[in-house]
């Protein structure tokens, strides 16, 4: 189950036990200026669901797999617009891609043995 999100701001689930997702997450934090973007960690989801995907959601849409990656560098504006450069790609071979990676994640980046655990001034910005 998605949580109700604040007007004007979006959600990014991930795989909080993913060493490559968590160290996404931080990177989103120190690169979001804005402060748009909230966290929740599937592992605290109600809602059995992959974690071999991002999750990424407005009020408007949902996005998974690379089109969540494109939406956030979207949203963080900048130099972080130019991951758009994979729509040059067929949508299925930027899936595929993206998939590709999610399955050797724990075997390139390494798994945590606990769930991801925001720092206290981070814990605003987490569901």
């Amino acid at each position: 189950m998605i949580p109700l999100i604040p007007e004007g701001k979006i959600l990014v689930q991930f795989d909080g036990m993913c060493i490559l997702c968590s160290g996404a997450v931080r990177f989103i934090l120190k690169a979001d200026k804005k402060k748009i973007f909230l966290f929740q960690a599937l592992q605290h989801s109600r809602e059995k669901q992959s974690f071999e995907t991002i999750i990424v959601t407005d009020n408007r849409s949902t996005y998974e797999y690379f089109d969540a990656i494109l939406k956030i560098g979207k949203e963080l504006g900048r130099v972080y617009r130019t991951v758009a450069i994979f729509k040059l790609l067929p949508r299925k071979w930027r899936h595929l891609l993206y998939l590709w990676v999610a399955r050797n994640r724990f075997s390139w980046f390494g798994k945590r043995e606990s769930c991801y655990l925001p720092s206290e001034e981070e814990k605003a910005r987490f569901i």
